[in-house]
């Protein structure tokens, strides 16, 4: 679902001096304080230190961020973006920026995402965020734009995935009333045909969108937990033609393509002083992986304190359950630790099998549903319904879903 944000545009002076489309400015992506207007327009805590300006749009920093991180984001946004400083416009009207975590900054620390809880889950999960109305910031950790040692993904290009998101929330869908649209109809059909079966792109739009982006711009990984064998711009073209021609219509067809700095067939001017081996790495604290490693034996929840263990039953094809209505929420924490992908799905007030989603292994998710609601759980493989469960009469409730003994 795209969130739309309340038309309101900028007075002519302050919009001159956040969008100098296209201008000289950009050569060399130039680090500078952040201009009193610019914070003030998107209501910028002083955690934000640093900016470099890109038709009008602002990728920020704190003082620990390294200058040749922001100069290389601008120049990756700059290649995605093309002519299209409308999108960076439309990005910045709706108050959205890219802000780029140091390598001992983490997600929680970011001010816009400071409100995730609990933070720990977060800062451990994610090295970058795409853009919300709520949160609009879309980040990233310097690490893997500079490429050090250490980068948990060192095959990707984490800008180019969450940038993505951020365009087609923020910005593609306020200019193309169609895209959505569009781009569902691409989806669904990509399921049907089982394009990106068992993939990250399978699992909702936003992913479908964002995982195809990374593949055009070949900067996505392969065969390997989330992903398939797409990862590059022709083999997008030749498994998904319809998703290569709704990326092509946004971005157009430049011969651009993501490459490592150091892989690039001309130095990047912008890194001009830049000394790699003087470079500190990056690694996860201590902590942060004795944490991940307790959640992934469901020994840790994300659940809030006291509650309650959902208890399944098996499925019985004599037994037909129903939700029952209800206006009392109830927020379900459900965490497949199988060790294969099911597919979760509610049962409506007929009986009826519907809002399907795909977990796979270790795979969570929070579920805003309501008292009495029925889910099933299905195999993926299959498509059996192995067993369901009703939702008590609490505010909370969480299930984590083991093998069978």
């Amino acid at each position: 679902m795209a969130f739309r944000i309340p038309h309101n545009p900028l007075p002519v002076t302050l919009a001159a001096l956040l969008c100098s489309c296209g201008s000289s400015s950009e050569e060399g992506f130039r680090v500078k304080p952040i201009p009193p207007a610019v914070r003030k327009h998107l209501g910028l805590s002083d955690f934000h230190q640093k900016r470099v300006e890109v038709g009008g749009f602002s990728i920020l920093g704190s003082s620990r961020v390294s200058d040749f991180a922001l100069r290389e984001a601008a120049y990756l946004i700059r290649r995605m973006a093309g002519n299209r400083d409308d999108l960076l416009a439309k990005l910045n009207e709706n108050k959205a920026r890219f802000v780029i975590m140091a390598r001992d900054e983490y997600t929680t620390d970011v001010p816009e995402h400071s409100d995730l809880t609990p933070s720990i889950y977060w800062d451990q999960r994610a090295r970058g965020l795409g853009a919300t109305e709520i949160r609009p910031a879309v980040t990233c950790g310097e690490e893997n734009l500079l490429c050090l040692p250490g980068d948990p993904y060192p095959t990707e290009n984490i800008l180019i995935h969450e940038f993505a998101h951020a365009l087609h929330e923020m910005a593609i869908v306020f200019i193309d009333p169609n895209f959505q649209d569009k781009l569902e109809k691409c989806f669904e059909s990509s399921l049907r045909e089982k394009i990106w079966e068992g993939t990250y792109a399978s699992t909702n739009v936003p992913e479908y969108w964002a995982e195809g982006v990374q593949s055009w711009f070949d900067t996505n990984r392969e065969n390997d937990h989330d992903h398939g064998p797409i990862n590059t711009r022709e083999e997008l073209k030749q498994s998904d033609p319809r998703l290569a021609a709704l990326i092509k219509e946004v971005f157009g067809e430049s011969e651009w393509r993501y490459r490592k700095p150091l892989d690039r067939a001309k130095p990047s001017p912008h890194f001009e002083g830049y000394q790699a081996e003087a470079e500190k790495a990056f690694a996860w604290p201590a902590r942060f992986a004795k944490w991940k490693k307790d959640f992934d034996r469901g020994l840790v929840s994300l659940a809030p304190e006291g509650s309650p263990e959902i208890k399944t039953k098996p499925w019985d094809e004599n037994t037909v359950l129903r939700s029952s209505y209800s206006r009392k929420r109830s927020m379900l924490y459900f965490h497949n630790l199988s060790r294969e992908s099911i597919i979760l799905e509610w049962i409506d007030f007929d009986g009826r099998p519907r809002q399907g989603r795909t977990l796979r292994h270790r795979d969570h998710q929070e579920i805003n549903s309501f008292v009495g609601h029925v889910w099933q759980i299905k195999r993926y493989e299959d498509g059996k319904v192995s067993s369901r469960f009703k939702l008590p009469e609490k505010p909370n409730s969480q299930l984590t879903l083991l093998d069978s003994p």
